[in-house]
């Protein structure tokens, strides 16, 4: 299955930009024939450069029959068509021309629209980027914790608990460095495995799995069982 490419297309009859989307598969040469009605050009007479997303010229395209993927045109990328006949000079002239402006608030409510694909670009590059930056600071966190080391398990919202490190490392319920942690009481989750997966022994409701950042090693013993606790 082809990728269709979301492009900016202007002329040098006019640079108001027109946004078209094309299948990677297809030729320059139907390409052009496609942009004739969009330019006012005929193909024989196009020339077309290819330019980045922030209108810098990359290549000019000069071989009709070949892809637009094989010519390394990417979607947001802008393809800037000018007519080599000369027939469309006067319409460079911007006075002659009657324009329809798009305010940003109006433009931004596309959902289709190249601004709108290069937004959605950004926003999984910095979801990525955090990911990246979480897991190295887990990884960062999991080099001073070691199994058999005594813990104590602080997570914002929960009581504070305790007990010993019995697994470090991956996990197939979830990607990541995880720690298995065996409580002194019954205030885990399970019995230290998870979906039918085994990484440690203990009694049900006495174990748990926690990210390296909330796991606290040191002399941390048992805690003490409160006498008023046991009455009623």
């Amino acid at each position: 299955m082809s990728e269709v490419l979301s492009l900016e297309i202007t002329s040098n009859a006019t640079e108001f930009p027109y946004e078209k989307k094309f299948p990677s598969t297809i030729t320059l040469l139907d390409l052009k024939k496609k942009l004739e009605l969009v330019v006012g050009s005929l193909a024989e007479t196009m020339k077309v450069e290819l330019r980045n997303a922030e209108g810098n010229f990359v290549s000019s395209l000069t071989d009709d029959t070949k892809t637009l993927g094989a010519l390394g045109v990417k979607s947001g990328m802008h393809l800037y068509v000018v007519d080599s006949s000369g027939a469309n000079e006067e319409l460079k002239d911007g006075s002659m021309i009657e324009k329809y402006e798009m305010n940003d608030k109006e433009y931004d409510k596309r959902e289709n629209s190249v601004r709108a694909w290069k937004k959605k670009i950004m926003e999984e590059k910095e979801i990525t980027e955090g990911v990246v930056k979480e897991d190295d600071a887990e990884a960062k966190a999991a080099q001073g914790i070691k199994v058999d080391d005594r813990c104590e398990i602080r997570v914002a919202g929960q009581m504070t608990r305790r007990g010993r490190v019995s697994f470090k490392g991956e996990t197939k319920f979830k990607e990541g460095i995880w720690c298995g942690v065996q409580y002194d009481e019954p205030v885990g989750k399970n019995d230290g495995s998870v979906q039918g997966v085994r990484y440690f022994e203990c009694m049900d409701k006495y174990g748990g799995f926690v990210r390296p950042s909330s796991v606290t090693v040191g002399d941390f013993p048992e805690l003490a069982i409160d006498d008023d606790m046991n009455e009623i």
